[in-house]
């Protein structure tokens, strides 16, 4: 973890993961997914990071930020960064522990939103890629790329890219969808440059 620098010659990505295995599915498609990106990485582990969860304390109603401060340098890369991807195994029918945590507490971003007026939170628009596995056979990870909209929409955050393993209950290998991870990447990539050109027309 890293606090991003606000100079830097090419785009930085945060990516985020909330697997528990080091060797896992979602993270061998992180890692697939980043090899094809041209940028700079500042990369979390929800279940090594521990993040407390959110306790509805409800200070963020009151005062832009957070009252707890161990998601401070989180909070300052997400707001930095040109670009996520999550990369996620999903647990009945949504995100593990861990990685909830984190969305859970971007409730700060809503309650700046509609409690304190500001809007956008964030004015930096940013792509997002979300990387899932799932053990069974039928999952499509929408139910868990909903419990991102709220998010997503507050905070300036668009999914242009999802990737779903599905059956990993009996999986031998990734090649299968290897394609898939390139082609998406490639797509991510390119709307990722579109955007940053875009916001250096103003």
């Amino acid at each position: 973890m890293s606090i991003i620098l606000t100079e830097h010659m090419v785009p930085v990505i945060m990516t985020v993961s909330g697997s528990p295995r080091k060797d896992g599915c979602s993270a061998e498609m992180l890692r697939r997914f980043t090899h094809e990106l041209d940028a700079a990485f500042v990369s979390y582990d929800a279940y090594g990071c521990r993040f407390a969860p959110c306790t509805d304390c409800r200070a963020c109603r009151q005062f832009e930020g957070c009252a707890m401060d161990d998601m401070d340098g989180f909070f300052a890369d997400f707001e930095a960064c040109d670009g996520i991807v999550i990369a996620s195994p999903i647990y009945n029918m949504s995100f593990p522990a861990p990685l909830k945590a984190i969305i859970d507490r971007m409730q700060r971003y809503y309650s700046a939103r509609f409690f304190l007026g500001k809007r956008p939170p964030i004015s930096k628009r940013r792509p997002v890629a979300l990387l899932l596995s799932a053990g069974s056979e039928d999952e499509d990870g929408e139910f868990a790329a909903r419990q991102l909209e709220k998010i997503f929409t507050v905070t300036n955050c668009e999914l242009v890219s999802r990737i779903v393993r599905n059956d990993t209950d009996h999986l031998d290998s990734m090649e299968d969808i290897a394609s898939e991870i390139s082609q998406e990447a490639a797509h991510f990539a390119n709307l990722l440059d579109s955007i940053i050109n875009s916001s250096h027309d103003f």
